[in-house]
């Protein structure tokens, strides 16, 4: 198997372990807590073909908007722009991969995601829901709060689970290359 091969096939199970958790929790009303972000840090930290690690959030969210049903188009754009970030805040982490560095970008993927897609819930709604104003952004911002938790569990597990094993399945082929070695 050659490397496009290895990553197309990494880049498929990211999307689909994104998908089952998406639908999953969607089906459990657990809005948020899901790997579609994780994955795309993931795909942006470890796939190095660029062209691949884009097609992993955004194929994630339309397989799961198809099952669970598409919603406005414009929100839709702000929603899959905040997780096409992911993927450069994958290689931001990449540059320099430590704890620290993980910890500050799945933070920060989640606090972008909660400050864009709020954001353009209130720009995108009509007055009724959130008035045009200051007040009106607070009270979008505090209404989202629970779902912004959910988003920041979601992220931190999941991207504890992707990042985790790999780093587990790094140090488990170190040593069998060592012993081979020896």
């Amino acid at each position: 198997m050659n490397d496009t091969q290895r990553q197309a096939l990494v880049a498929g199970i990211l999307v689909v372990f994104a998908v089952l958790t998406r639908v999953l929790f969607n089906t459990l009303h657990v809005y948020n807590f899901n790997a579609v972000m994780a994955a795309g840090l993931f795909a942006g930290a470890y796939l190095g073909r660029k062209r691949m690690g884009f097609i992993v959030p955004f194929a994630a969210m339309l397989a799961t908007d198809a099952i669970l049903g598409f919603y406005d188009w414009k929100l839709m754009l702000f929603v899959y722009a905040a997780f096409g970030v992911s993927i450069l805040i994958g290689k931001f982490y990449a540059k320099d991969a430590t704890l620290l560095r993980w910890i500050v970008s799945v933070l920060g993927g989640s606090f972008l995601f909660f400050v864009v897609t709020n954001g353009a819930v209130w720009m995108l709604s009509e007055g009724s829901i959130y008035p045009k104003t200051v007040a009106g952004l607070i009270q979008c911002y505090t209404m989202g709060l629970p779902f912004y938790k959910n988003t920041l569990l979601g992220d931190l597990t999941w991207s504890a689970v992707l990042f985790g094993s790999y780093e587990l399945m790094r140090l488990k082929v170190q040593k069998r290359v060592a012993v081979v070695a020896q």
